[in-house]
């Protein structure tokens, strides 16, 4: 069994490999299975792994949505990391939503959310989450094959009240291997919410994933067109 830093970061970065086959599988449900199982693992290599999103991602939501009364959504919110750095940033209204029964556990061992969702997000309405609910949602590390993608995108900027900002951050590894993923596909999904008024473009910064792992992060302002 492994016991070492170092032991548990290559542990870390095998299962990883797993998981990435399991999307190129696109087996949805074995990439649930694994965040479950991996809750743990996943939530003490976070940082020793190198994710580096979240100040850039706490520093969006500061700028666009400053009040420290919002009511915010973390979209698939894993363990709680990004739901931990917007809380010592001062914000303490956030939901947790996530597909993995495993994850939300850690997450509500963190005491920092009001209410829980435990939902897979598809093209569908969230059952639990009225409309113009949020002041803001955010989505850290989840725009990828079998997590969230360009057609889910209206579910959850459906949850946003009129104004209300969506910021998420999306990575160079998925654009290269996925054609609905690549840059180009995401700025046209932009212009064409941007047309239909479902949303506009606040912001465009480059962004990490990972320290090695290039992207960008988009906020996105909930417009007055109502999702079908």
């Amino acid at each position: 069994m492994a016991n070492t830093a170092d032991d548990r970061k290559s542990e870390f970065f095998e299962k990883r490999k797993i998981l990435h086959d399991r999307i190129k599988a696109g087996k949805q449900d074995e990439v649930i299975d694994w965040y479950h199982k991996e809750a743990v693992l996943y939530d003490e290599q976070f940082e020793q792994v190198g994710f580096a999103y979240i100040p850039d991602m706490v520093a969006m939501l500061k700028k666009y949505s400053p009040g420290k009364d919002s009511y915010i959504l973390d979209a698939f919110a894993g363990t709680g990391k990004v739901g931990m750095a917007l809380t010592k940033a001062g914000y303490e209204n956030m939901d947790a939503l996530d597909g993995a029964v495993g994850m939300l556990a850690l997450a509500k061992e963190k005491k920092i959310y009001t209410k829980f969702i435990h939902t897979v997000v598809n093209k569908e309405k969230v059952a639990d989450v009225a409309d113009g609910t949020y002041d803001a949602v955010c989505m850290g590390g989840s725009f990828g094959p079998k997590h969230s993608c360009l057609d889910t995108l209206p579910t959850l900027l459906r949850m946003l009240k009129p104004d209300g900002v969506f910021i998420f951050n999306y990575q160079q590894l998925m654009a290269d291997q996925y054609d609905d993923f690549s840059y180009d596909s995401v700025d046209k999904r932009f212009a064409k919410f941007e047309n239909e008024g479902i949303c506009k473009v606040l912001e465009k910064i480059p962004c990490f994933h990972r320290t090695d792992e290039p992207g960008y992060l988009a906020v996105l302002q909930r417009g007055r067109a109502v999702i079908a």
